[in-house]
């Protein structure tokens, strides 16, 4: 269990650790010589739960209030301080506000220094207290009266932080392990030493993990657990933990950093929030404002941009964007303390919803109803009602990440949703082999309905255009992006780009199944048969006898021409309208072949690129496995990357994927 002291400055916080854990949390030299906490100090004692209870004392001065949000991350319980002789104090408001913005879960008040008060004043006291808890989740903590010195009232507070430590749960660790680096410093001859509460997950020695925003990779070489030394580290627990790798920068390495597994090291700047002011602002929070968001132990400055409205009133919530002057690795559900750095003054709230979100159409009704769906605190829910408001579809891996998931709920949480993997993404330097595949995710229905418009737009083509074999498969793809995309107000956050891959994710699906089939570099539905005049008919006939014989050194228009016993330019006009309709492939400006030849010379392509550990072959070697000569192989291979079937890249061609 971890407990960490609030209140005003003088309230005698550090004073009342010391006498709980005897341990002194002032460790600076300013400290000892001013009398004043000025940084977060850390004890810890024996009050006979299973493991020992953690201390933070956190300073009380207005001025080192950053410092104080430093070291309060994953507490279990809060010990406010309030002086009896003095009562609530500005601190101890402001203080109490952050608690209830970081989402405390219990809170202990206890009343010190009443050998200073008379019972009048004591009794105003517990009263003001009272009134100041009436409208937080605290309303009903209970109150402790203390003279710390004298050691009056310490043990009945003891006893009930014993009562609460005996109760405590270890927190589920099935999730990524995060924890918010409050400390660094070396020991000599053990290396890095990193410090803070650790958010979620469990961490063992020997693991990989990652210091984030930097990205150095960092191995676990010791734990200590709640002033212990441990094997593991686990949510809910302080710890230090030591580490090496050979590329830590150990300058950079400090207070703000978070160490986390990788899958969760994604660092943004543009995050989607559910916002709240406090009810005790006394002028509202306006769009643009440059704020000061503090996340975990960091802080970083931020403009603030309201969803849909140009001012936040005191007490009131709405959605909002903050654009953070550095990245952070912030995942959904964190929850941060915005401030106004002129006025060093808490102004609310902010909990994440899109830790990696869009600058674009922050005001439609398509973000609201996003954001209301990011909101709902079910992964499973929330992710079904993403995908059923997502034509373009949602990136899996970002949304499994940003809820912290481990691979087996991922995939549970895949299963459930049914949601289909449209485009799955190539990731080579994948860091959690086990994981499901990331990629964009469609709802059934959804890819159900994709999959349909190409059949009817493919079909409406051959209604308005009988003659041509059908359409390219990038122009079948656009046009039923097109067509999808019109059936519904899309922001398109996403953008054509994506509406176009997932077209073409469906295309190949379609075809898979028959129900589109390919003819050349075109595809068209299975019954069509293109109607031509009879004459033209006639000749196209002609033609493909010439070329079919001709096989893969089809001849020139002049060569074929003659044998047709046609004028060149006649012919040259009747292969260009063949070769538009789809009858014929140009594959050069003088010479054309059969769709059905294609097969023959891409299988040529794809058995050299398969005989190489590159995959990669050159025109050499495609012309000694083709026969067909120098110049005729140029050609072919032009036309195969033109077709995209291949690519030409330093000297050599791969097969498209």
């Amino acid at each position: 269990m971890i407990i960490a002291t609030a209140g005003h400055v003088d309230h005698g916080k550090t004073s009342l650790v010391r006498a709980l854990t005897g341990v002194d949390t002032d460790r600076l030299d300013e400290e000892k010589r001013r009398g004043l906490t000025i940084d977060i100090g850390f004890a810890y004692t024996d009050l006979g739960g299973s493991v020992p209870t953690g201390f933070v004392d956190v300073p009380g001065h207005e001025r080192f209030v950053r410092n104080m949000l430093a070291g309060i991350n994953a507490i279990d319980l809060a010990l406010l301080v309030v002086a009896a002789d003095d009562g609530p104090m500005p601190q101890t408001r402001e203080h109490l506000a952050i608690l209830d913005v970081l989402g405390a879960s219990s809170l202990v008040v206890v009343l010190t220094k009443i050998d200073r008060a008379s019972l009048t004043q004591r009794d105003l006291s517990r009263a003001a207290i009272a009134s100041l808890l009436e409208p937080t989740r605290f309303a009903d903590a209970p109150v402790f009266e203390v003279d710390t010195p004298a050691g009056i009232g310490l043990e009945a507070l003891r006893a009930h932080l014993a009562e609460r430590s005996a109760r405590w749960v270890e927190r589920e660790t099935t999730d990524g392990f995060r924890m918010a680096i409050d400390r660094a410093f070396t020991v000599p001859g053990a290396g890095l030493v990193v410090t803070g509460a650790v958010l979620s997950g469990v961490a063992c020695i020997g693991d990989q993990l990652v210091v984030s925003p930097l990205g150095d990779v960092a191995r676990v070489r010791q734990i200590h657990a709640q002033g212990q030394p441990a094997e593991h580290a686990r949510a809910g627990q302080r710890c230090a933990i030591n580490l090496s790798g050979p590329h830590l920068d150990r300058s950079l390495i400090g207070r703000g950093q978070w160490l986390v597994t990788p899958f969760t090291h994604a660092p943004a700047q543009r995050i989607d929030v559910t916002l709240k002011a406090l009810a005790s602002l006394d002028k509202p929070i306006r769009t643009g404002s440059t704020v000061q968001v503090h996340a975990g132990a960091a802080h970083v400055s931020a403009h603030l941009h309201l969803m849909n409205r140009r001012e936040l009133a005191a007490g009131a919530g709405a959605f909002g964007q903050l654009v953070l002057e550095h990245a952070l690795p912030l995942l959904w559900g964190d929850r941060l303390v915005i401030r106004d750095p002129a006025a060093r003054a808490t102004l609310g709230g902010a909990i994440v919803l899109d830790p990696l979100a869009s600058a674009r159409g922050r005001s439609t009704a398509q973000r609201q109803t996003r954001l209301q769906h990011l909101n709902l605190p079910d992964p499973a829910q929330a992710l079904r009602e993403l995908l059923d408001g997502s034509p373009l579809g949602i990136e899996l891996d970002a949304f499994e990440r940003s809820r912290n998931l481990s691979a087996t709920a991922a995939a549970q949480l895949r299963e459930a949703s049914q949601a289909h993997l449209a485009i799955p993404s190539g990731s080579a330097a994948r860091e959690d082999i086990g994981r499901p595949a990331p990629g964009i995710g469609l709802s059934a229905t959804h890819w159900a309905q994709w999959q349909t418009t190409l059949i009817e737009v493919l079909s409406q083509s051959h209604q308005n255009q009988p003659e041509h074999i059908g359409l390219k498969p990038s122009e079948l793809a656009r046009l039923s992006a097109q067509t999808y995309l019109a059936r519904f107000e899309t922001d398109r956050d996403a953008g054509v780009r994506r509406a176009d891959a997932i077209a073409h994710a469906a295309l190949r699906t379609v075809m898979a199944q028959g129900q589109i089939v390919r003819d050349g570099i075109h595809v068209r539905c299975p019954d069509h048969r293109p109607v031509l005049q009879p004459e033209r008919q006639a000749l196209l006939e002609r033609v493909h006898e010439a070329l079919a014989e001709a096989g893969l050194r089809a001849p020139i228009v002049g060569e074929l021409a003659t044998a047709l016993g046609m004028e060149r330019a006649d012919l040259l006009s009747f292969l260009r309208d063949m070769a538009a309709l789809g009858h014929l492939l140009p594959v050069a400006a003088n010479r054309f072949y059969l769709p059905g030849t294609l097969d023959e010379l891409a299988a040529i392509a794809h058995q050299l690129a398969a005989n190489t550990p590159d995959g990669s072959f050159d025109a050499a070697a495609y012309r000694d496995a083709s026969g067909i000569g120098r110049n005729l192989t140029i050609e072919v291979l032009e036309f195969l990357d033109r077709a995209g079937v291949t690519r030409f890249a330093g000297n050599r061609r791969m097969m498209r994927t």
